[in-house]
């Protein structure tokens, strides 16, 4: 597209926005109890039965007023459900610098890192009997700590026919007490950095943060998410220099119990992650080829994938977990996870594990990252690289690109080359063929909600055409709704409306 045809799609955007008129959509297998055209007065987007939510910070709600906050994503982007964290347990959801923040919300973005809460609910002890861990007071000098935001929030939504949904990134142990008594421990018999998904004591606080959250709060649903790799991944594609884990106690009566010989599968791991290790210096490379001798590995020590499986089903537990305590304090709450960008995308270890289908029982949806336009330089530097670093350095990275596109269904016609993947990201082509493929391994018995990236620092720039086809490209693909990705207040107007166009259009055809 032209330059020239670029402005004018830009500047016909607003026009086109005010001129449609929503129509009602069937949500598919499962229904959604929104409230349709419910927005505030003089709204340029109509509010339809298609799910539209949005990622977002509480404190950046709260700086730039709640009630305004609302009014701009339900007249822009028909915005129906809120994603605020309950608890940012990522340091990088407590404040990013202002270069990374939209400054067209109608007032000035402040850089607010270190300066604001970790936690947004009051928690009551008398849910966590089960657990020694408690989570951290927060500090009463930190801005914003006063503040109840699911309190606050709860009519003003109510008033625009907006859901609220409490969401939550697990990470380290930082915001908890107690948190050694929960740590993984990696082959060689040392403790890790994050819980054990096994150990009693860490599920019993999930369960006990969710009772209290929805005993609590007035809550219309929630999403837990785990940025984590599992073990064999992480040796091959290392995200850090970390040995797998876990082999404590738990997991090892959980191996036990599986038939799974937990000796042989920790000396798998160990010889496993050292081989690689060696690959990844000045080491001599095995005459015999550096994938056969990999294959090696798990042929010789079957138990690695076990294993593998294992610590993945652990996690599943866990969330099943959380699932059946929230409905039975409100079983009409919709429940779901938050899958990261790797394993929606180049994790094909994850995705061999298990279907979105086996994980429907105790998913009311499931919401992937699709973020099209940083996926270009995550795959050139997160993925392209490391494999180059480990099993495939013997071939090229062109080689490598290929072989990806190939695997995971993606065109390569479409879908830029090894040397333009920084300037270029992936087209919205990539949604849609994502999208489609989640949907068919829900198989109708789960929700697939995509989640749309925009603005995402580190990507190519986004630019409306492209936000627009990748949000229409995921409805026609058979998503069940969207959440619109990263965070809030990273996303500019112009991008908001963009996706808010594609779904009246999307409800107007349909």
């Amino acid at each position: 597209m032209s330059k020239r045809t670029r402005r004018k799609f830009v500047r016909d955007l607003s026009t086109l926005i005010a001129a449609g008129a929503a129509t009602d959509l069937s949500m598919g297998a499962i229904p959604f109890p929104f409230i349709t055209g419910n927005t505030s007065a003089g709204s340029a987007i109509k509010q339809g039965k298609t799910f539209v939510g949005i990622q977002m910070s509480p404190h950046t709600m709260l700086d730039e007023g709640i009630e305004a906050c609302l009014d701009l994503i339900a007249e822009t982007a028909g915005v129906n459900a809120v994603f605020p964290y309950s608890h940012a347990f990522h340091t990088s959801s407590l404040g990013k610098p202002v270069r990374y923040l939209a400054k067209d919300h109608g007032k000035p973005p402040r850089d607010l890192r270190n300066k604001v809460p970790a936690v947004w609910v009051r928690h009551n002890e008398k849910y966590f009997k089960d657990t020694v861990l408690r989570i951290k007071a927060t500090d009463k000098e930190l801005e914003f700590s006063d503040r109840d935001l699911f309190k606050e929030i709860r009519q003003p939504a109510n008033e625009r026919g907006i859901k609220v949904f409490a969401r939550i990134l697990e990470s380290t142990g930082i915001f908890i007490e107690n948190f050694d008594s929960v740590l993984t421990v990696d082959s060689y018999g040392n403790p890790g950095r994050k819980a054990c998904w096994s150990n009693p004591g860490y599920i019993n606080f999930w369960k006990a943060v969710v009772a209290d959250m929805f005993n609590s709060y007035e809550l219309d649903g929630f999403q837990w998410g785990a940025e984590r790799m599992g073990p064999l991944m992480n040796i091959i594609l290392p995200w850090n220099d970390d040995p797998p884990a876990c082999f404590c106690k738990h997991c090892i009566e959980r191996g036990r119990a599986a038939n799974i010989d937990t000796e042989r599968a920790r000396e798998g791991y160990r010889l496993l992650y050292e081989y690689v290790r060696r690959l990844m210096t000045d080491s001599p490379k095995p005459p015999e080829g550096v994938f056969t001798v990999f294959l090696r590995h798990l042929i010789k020590y079957p138990e690695i994938l076990s294993w593998e499986y294992l610590y993945r089903k652990s996690r599943e537990d866990l969330q099943k977990g959380m699932y059946e305590t929230i409905k039975s304090i409100k079983p009409d709450a919709l429940v779901g996870w938050h899958v990261d960008h790797q394993p929606s995308s180049w994790d094909i270890i994850y995705r061999a594990e298990m279907s979105y289908e086996e994980m429907a029982p105790y998913s009311d949806f499931i919401k992937l990252i699709l973020y099209h336009e940083v996926l270009g330089p995550r795959i050139r530097s997160w993925y392209l690289d490391r494999f180059k670093k480990t099993i495939l350095s013997e071939i090229s990275l062109e080689q490598s690109l290929e072989l990806y596109y190939d695997l995971f269904g993606y065109d390569k016609n479409q879908e830029p080359p090894v040397d333009k993947l920084f300037s270029e990201g992936f087209s919205p082509d990539y949604v849609r063929r994502e999208t489609a493929r989640s949907v068919a391994s829900a198989n109708g018995k789960t929700q697939i909600f995509a989640g749309i990236g925009i603005d995402v620092p580190g990507s190519p720039p986004d630019d409306p055409e492209t936000v627009y086809m990748a949000t229409l490209n995921a409805l026609e693909a058979g998503a069940g709704g969207i959440v619109i990705s990263r965070e809030y207040e990273e996303m500019s107007v112009k991008n908001l409306e963009a996706i808010g166009k594609a779904v009246n259009d999307w409800e107007n055809k349909s």
